[in-house]
């Protein structure tokens, strides 16, 4: 029984790798909109084999290294090809700037497992890449009436922020449902309900911005600390790794 229950979770993980290929090859056979989905159902299902291993306490190292190694195909590596593919191709600054993104998923990775040892408990040190590979991904489908996938230059943008933002060392805290009487609780619990009810309605439209909101929002904390001189711009990119 114990050994199932161990297995479970890396069920998840499994599907997120196959989900993350199975993008790539959508990606080569120029079936954009479905490529981007299958990056978004492997972010989805990377969510789910911590939380289940966290909650039945099945968390193994071998598992966590798994899991990482499954990001930087589903969220690394995808939503890099597929950005290449649609806006970047014949561009040897993009195959430079893919390049770049991929390896700031995986440096980003690497640190984590490093210095935080995979504890979220104080957030994440850099952007997390499965938001960078959600970015991407809501990005080549978005139907906004500004910022729109067909310009190149917007492919050249994103892709250099991104990788800026997983190399850097802005802070980000994963939203989380609440469920409090306390105003401090509840207004930040709401947004967050009425996000994932517009992103299930209207996705197209919705799930872009809301990631440009929630990277936004870190790079907006790291401003107001560094006006309180809490940081410094010279250690925006410094970090030391010891370990």
């Amino acid at each position: 029984m114990k050994l199932k229950i161990i297995f479970f979770p890396s069920l998840f993980t499994c599907l997120n790798f196959l989900l993350g290929v199975l993008s790539i090859m959508h990606t080569i056979q120029e079936n954009y909109h479905m490529a981007a989905w299958f990056i978004i159902l492997a972010i989805l299902c990377d969510g789910m084999d911590g939380k289940i291993a966290r909650l039945t306490s099945t968390e193994t190292q071998f598992g966590f290294e798994f899991d990482s190694m499954a990001d930087l195909i589903a969220s690394g590596a995808a939503p890099g090809f597929l950005a290449y593919s649609i806006g970047l191709d014949g561009y040897f600054w993009g195959s430079a700037l893919c390049f770049i993104y991929i390896f700031a998923g995986g440096y980003r990775l690497a640190r984590f497992n490093v210095i935080q040892g995979g504890d979220r408990s104080e957030g994440y040190i850099g952007l997390p890449i499965p938001i960078a590979g959600m970015t991407i991904a809501s990005f080549s489908f978005y139907e906004g009436p500004i910022f729109r996938p067909e310009y190149l230059l917007n492919w050249f943008m994103l892709l250099g922020i991104l990788a800026l933002l997983m190399l850097s060392s802005i802070s980000y805290h994963w939203p989380r449902v609440v469920f409090s009487k306390r105003l401090t609780h509840f207004l930040p619990s709401l947004l967050i309900v009425l996000a994932l009810m517009a992103m299930a309605v209207l996705p197209y439209w919705s799930l872009f911005p809301l990631m440009v909101l929630y990277i936004l929002l870190g790079i907006g904390k790291w401003c107001f600390a560094w006006i309180k001189g809490d940081v410094k711009i010279s250690g925006l990119f410094e970090l030391s790794i010891d370990k």
